[in-house]
């Protein structure tokens, strides 16, 4: 299986928000497996094939007509955002955002949301960060594979939504993690700095004692 990774930042990105840079985005054409360091919290497999999770989004099979599985990394169920369709899904602050893309469209929409209640909406090819691709094609490594957003010491990501205005944008394995970003781990170590100087004082209260 050829793998393709490379990583772009999305110019075109519209929304993001004024004082950060958008999120960080990779694509890796040609490979079924999610971000390292991140833990897969939807794979559709809950459902049985057809139900419908969405505004005109299934959860599908390899057998259904309304979507083409995901050629990388996709097993059991698919999600398939038909043509006018909508599916958004929400999930804890995390600065890593990745999934498994199949098929990749012009007519596909993903838009992530912050906690800042701010967004960020990528078209087309801005999905994968601008990249060149096959519009539709079922089994290139060029418009198939796992495409992660990272931030880049903004607002994390709480949120996204895939649409489309015809058939189909289907994904699967989202996942999310990744570690805290360098100003969260500031906090956490002046918080147990705090906590330390916190025990010590009561230490010499009660050896004064």
């Amino acid at each position: 299986m050829k793998t393709i990774a490379l990583t772009g930042a999305v110019a075109l990105a519209v929304m993001a928000p004024a004082a950060y840079a958008a999120p960080t985005i990779t694509f890796a054409g040609g490979s079924g497996t999610t971000a390292a360091g991140t833990t897969v919290f939807q794979n559709f497999d809950s459902y049985a094939p057809g139900t419908l999770i969405g505004t005109k989004t299934y959860a599908l099979d390899a057998n259904s007509s309304n979507g083409a599985r995901p050629a990388f990394g996709s097993t059991g169920n698919f999600a398939s955002v038909v043509g006018g369709g909508k599916y958004s899904v929400d999930f804890g602050a995390t600065n890593v955002f990745s999934f498994v893309l199949g098929s990749l469209d012009t007519f596909n929409k993903l838009t992530l949301l912050f906690s800042d209640n701010s967004t960020v909406t990528y078209l087309g090819g801005q999905i994968i960060g601008g990249l060149s691709f096959i519009s539709g094609d079922q089994h290139s490594a060029l418009s198939n594979g796992v495409v992660t957003y990272r931030t880049n010491g903004g607002p994390l990501i709480v949120g996204a939504t895939f649409s489309s205005t015809s058939n189909s944008f289907e994904i699967d394995n989202l996942a999310r993690g990744g570690v805290p970003e360098p100003a969260t781990w500031a906090l956490m170590i002046l918080g147990f700095g705090a906590i330390g100087g916190a025990v010590r004082s009561r230490r010499r209260v009660a050896a004064n004692a």
